[in-house]
């Protein structure tokens, strides 16, 4: 395989999983965003259930445009898979482990 076939391969593989990351904070953004709409009102300002909501969708909103603005990288995945979880869905943690465990076997 030449350099150009395997820095192709290397880079939509990194483009793909990078996809699949933005996708996955698309659908917790769509969740913590109807949590967030449902919330039981009043909401007194010193609701730390709801400040920590509203604190882990900014997070988020930052995390996933740092995701989709940048170029596709192992280092973006990377500090993606060792920030704090949004959310303490099992099913986050189920994804987090998913791409760790996927990111070494792309291509150097």
């Amino acid at each position: 395989m030449s350099a150009v076939t395997e820095a192709r391969t290397k880079l939509r593989d990194i483009t793909t999983l990078a996809a699949e990351v933005a996708g996955h904070l698309h659908a917790i953004r769509r969740r913590l965003a109807e949590e967030i709409r449902t919330y039981p009102t009043p909401i007194p300002r010193c609701d730390a259930q709801f400040n920590h909501l509203y604190e882990q969708q900014g997070r988020l909103a930052r995390d996933l445009d740092r995701i989709e603005r940048e170029k596709p990288s192992r280092v973006l995945i990377e500090q993606f898979i060792a920030s704090a979880p949004y959310t303490d869905d099992a099913s986050e943690r189920d994804f987090r482990s998913r791409i760790r465990k996927e990111l070494p076997t792309l291509k150097q």
